[in-house]
Order: structure tokens, then C-alpha cells, then sequence
């Protein structure tokens, strides 16, 4: 490994512990971690906007002189409105950016509206009304391997989703047909939330145990190990940090209140 790599290793280690040490309050170490987390993010994001959007779309057609004159003046277009994006920095002329932002707005819903009237609307009316008969062949009542497939979870698919959605039709009187009928549209709608909750909450574990996986180096090859000594960096990063809450602690004093 290389000498970058290894410093890479060890600051991976540093900001993972700093980022947990929110668990005892909110402190510089925390906010230092953040910081450079939304930095790295920033930055990232406008080298690949550079390079993947601006670069090649922007200068690389306005550089090109295998252009016609027509196509490179075009390209002026949307500089013209970028440099407008820009006037809102200027009080004076900030309305200029209203003109740019009506574009991006406009191209965004129209974009936006076929994509999720294909993406997710037709998806999801296709998908909640299932060939039953194609079904029983595949799965039958329920199939354990396919992860509960079959007649009975389309049935409740079906059922479940015209339940929910006679709950949110407020317009029907709330008779006692629509009150059961109301109450398993809610009980559909609790295990969906809870389905979504445990599934973030795995998420949200499976990457704690990568980040603990890193620090006792079980992630990487015997000889990375040798070179990096995760374990031993680990350490030193947990005494550093305790030791710096340690000293933030005493310094704030009795004035000092959890949270702020």
C-alpha cells in the first residue's frame, strides 16, 4: 500500500470515531467530521458536474470548430442563462435569475411528469392487478423460496391497496362496512411503515457493522492489516478523542448544558 493509502486508512478511522462521539453530545470532533463530510460531498459533486455535465455539453461544443456556426452560437444559450443563475448575488439585478429558474423548473416537471407517470403510476396499477392464474402456476397458495409469492400475496396486495385507499375517501359516509373496511386499510398501512422501518433500521446496522468491521480490520487482506494496524490506530484515535471531550468538557465548566 502506498503512503496516501495508508493516511487514508488511518483518517477513515479518526473521522469514524469522531462521527460516534455524538453519542455523548454534540462537540467540535462531531462538527469537524461533518464539516469535512459536506465538504468532500460539495466538492465531489461539482467536479463531476464539471466534468460530466458542464465540460462536455458547454465548453467542449463551443471549443469545436468542426460546429457549424449555428450549433456553437446556440451553445451560448445556456451560458448566457448560467451567467444569469449567477445575478442573484446582485440585489439589483437578482431578478434576472427568475428567467434561468422557470427554465430548469419547467424542463424538471416535464421531465418529471412522463418519468413517474411510466416509472411508478403505470408500474404500480400493472403490478397491483396480478394474473392470478399465472401466479398459482409459478407459486401456488405460498412459496417459501420465492419469499412468500403467491395467490394469497396478490390477494392481499389487491385487497390491502383497495383498502387504503377507501380510507383516505372521505367523501363515502363512514358506515360500519366502511369503518372494518377503514381499519384493514390501516393495519396494511402499519406493516407497510413497519416493513420500511425495519428495512432502514438493517440498513442503517449493516453500515455500523462496516464501519466496526474496518476498525478491527476484518475487511482487508492479512497483509493490509500488517501494514495498516487498524486495531492499534483505532485505539489511539478512541484516546485522542476522549481525551479532547475530556479537556472541551472541563473547559466549558458549570456553565455547560447537554445539546448545546
Amino acid at each position: 500500500m502506498s503512503g496516501i493509502e495508508l493516511v487514508g486508512a488511518w483518517v477513515s478511522i479518526f473521522l469514524t470515531v469522531c462521527v460516534l462521539s455524538f453519542l455523548y453530545d454534540d462537540n467540535p470532533v462531531y462538527k469537524l467530521a461533518e464539516h469535512v463530510f459536506l465538504g468532500v460531498s460539495i466538492g465531489y459533486g461539482v467536479i463531476e458536474i464539471y466534468f460530466g455535465v458542464f465540460k462536455p455539453n458547454l465548453l467542449d461544443k463551443l471549443m469545436n470548430d468542426e460546429l457549424g456556426m449555428l450549433q456553437r452560437s446556440l451553445s451560448i444559450v445556456p451560458l448566457i442563462l448560467i451567467i444569469m443563475l449567477f445575478s442573484k448575488v446582485v440585489p439589483k439585478y437578482s431578478w434576472l435569475a427568475r428567467i434561468p429558474i422557470a427554465f430548469i423548473v419547467a424542463a424538471y416537471a416535464g421531465v418529471k411528469l412522463t418519468g413517474e407517470l411510466n416509472a411508478n403510476l403505470m408500474t404500480q396499477v400493472a403490478q397491483s392487478i396480478p394474473n392470478l392464474a399465472e401466479v398459482w402456476e409459478k407459486h401456488g397458495f405460498w412459496d417459501w423460496s420465492a419469499d412468500g409469492a403467491g395467490v394469497f400475496s396478490s390477494l392481499f396486495l389487491v385487497l390491502g391497496l383497495a383498502a387504503c385507499l377507501l380510507h383516505f375517501y372521505f367523501s363515502a359516509p363512514q358506515n360500519k362496512a366502511m369503518q372494518q373496511i377503514s381499519r384493514f386499510g390501516v393495519l396494511t398501512l402499519m406493516l407497510s411503515f413497519g416493513a420500511s422501518f425495519g428495512y432502514t433500521v438493517m440498513g442503517r446496522i449493516s453500515l455500523a457493522i462496516g464501519r466496526a468491521q474496518e476498525m478491527l480490520g476484518l475487511d482487508r487482506s492479512a497483509e493490509q492489516v500488517a501494514q495498516i494496524h487498524p486495531r492499534t490506530a483505532s485505539l489511539i484515535c478512541i484516546l485522542l478523542v476522549v481525551g479532547y471531550l475530556v479537556a472541551w468538557r472541563r473547559k466549558q465548566g458549570d456553565d455547560y448544558t447537554p445539546g448545546n
